[in-house]
């Protein structure tokens, strides 16, 4: 089926990065789209959303649809996205972009992306750091036993495409698209899985590209980076293991792995939250709990 470009509806995941949100909805307008989803998981009482607010006029009176979905706490990434996408699905949407805030497309690369939707289910472009750079791929590679992330593809190594930014056909992956066992780390490997499992094509755009610098939300080495970081890859030796055996064997390697990861990040960042960060995140996987831990507004 024939799909039009001012027929996506875009789905944003906002934290309180206001003019990253605006540039990210701006370039999707540019590119044709109209109807967006913004789901807002600042936790700060509406004070980023208050601050988009005057800038939001000029899109809407050229006829931007915004949906503003605005919980009083952070749902985390996979439930923001769950939430957001039955929203997107009760207006009619047939295909959703979800796009990182702090991500904006280049010319020409929703177009790209809805073109390669005829023959697939998911549609993924390829990533900058900034213009002019090289682009590279948004897939990731996972093993499984020591939980270690390649951005190239490996032997062994489970394929998945990051949540950064994904075009899909609702009917094809409708919600939960995500499990929200997980806060905001490990749930599109998990994603890559069930893309696997059931035989989904999912298409890599190599002339659709975005511009994304990456961790604008969850500063890389916060204790609220690490503990979710850590639990995300315990969760996952339970969710990829396909028997209780190889559940065991992926138990034990990350006994190994995880604590050399905090060593090694210890030094890099000269601080032990890499070391808090693995313990908190234990002791609540082995309670079967969830901490937010979502940092103070400033």
């Amino acid at each position: 089926m024939c799909l039009e470009t001012g027929k996506v509806v875009g789905l944003v995941l906002h934290f309180r990065t206001p003019q990253s949100t605006l540039d990210c909805i701006r370039s999707l307008f540019a590119e044709g789209m109209r109807s967006f989803v913004l789901v807002d998981n600042s936790e700060d009482d509406g004070a980023s959303l208050e601050e988009m607010s005057t800038e939001f006029l000029p899109l809407i009176e050229a006829g931007v649809h915004v949906q503003v979905l605005a919980p009083d706490k952070n749902l985390g990434f996979a439930k923001g996205v769950n939430t957001g996408l039955k929203q997107a699905i009760r207006g009619g949407a047939d295909a959703v972009l979800l796009i990182n805030s702090d991500a904006t497309l280049e010319t020409g690369a929703l177009a790209s992306m809805v073109k390669n939707l005829d023959d697939a289910a998911v549609a993924v472009p390829r990533a900058r750091e900034k213009k002019g750079a090289v682009a590279v791929s948004l897939f990731g590679s996972y093993q499984r036993a020591m939980a270690l992330v390649f951005r190239t593809p490996l032997v062994a190594c489970l394929r998945y495409p990051t949540g950064c930014c994904l075009l899909f056909r609702t009917s094809v992956l409708p919600p939960p698209l995500f499990d929200e066992r997980f806060f905001f780390y490990g749930e599109d490997v998990l994603l890559g899985l069930e893309l696997q499992t059931k035989g989904i094509k999912v298409v890599e755009c190599a002339d659709a590209t975005i511009i994304h610098a990456g961790s604008g939300s969850a500063k890389n080495g916060s204790f609220f980076y690490e503990y979710h970081m850590n639990r995300g890859h315990w969760l996952l030796a339970g969710k990829l293991a396909p028997n209780w055996v190889l559940c065991v064997v992926y138990v034990v390697c990350r006994c190994v792995s995880l604590p050399l990861r905090a060593a090694i990040r210890s030094l890099r960042f000269r601080s032990f939250t890499p070391w808090r960060g693995l313990v908190s995140a234990t002791l609540d996987v082995a309670r079967n709990r969830c901490r937010s831990f979502t940092p103070a507004p400033h």
